[in-house]
């Protein structure tokens, strides 16, 4: 009985401690560079679309961003 006891307490501690070792150790280490470059991604998106709205625009024979 007192074996049980002691095994779940010890289980339930593990528990505890290991719940509070993932809250400190994850860290969102990739979060800022995915905003980084999402917002690089829309800001080209909207300077692609709103080429469509210039009238004088005229496709050349470079690449899109020359």
């Amino acid at each position: 009985m007192i074996e049980s006891i002691f095994t779940s307490i010890f289980v339930i501690i593990v528990f505890v401690l290991g719940l509070i070792a993932k809250r400190i150790l994850y860290v969102y280490e990739h979060e800022v560079s995915i905003l980084s470059e999402l917002t690089t991604f829309d800001e080209n998106f909207q300077a692609i679309k709103n080429l469509d709205k210039d009238p004088s625009y005229k496709l050349g024979s470079g690449h899109l961003y020359q």
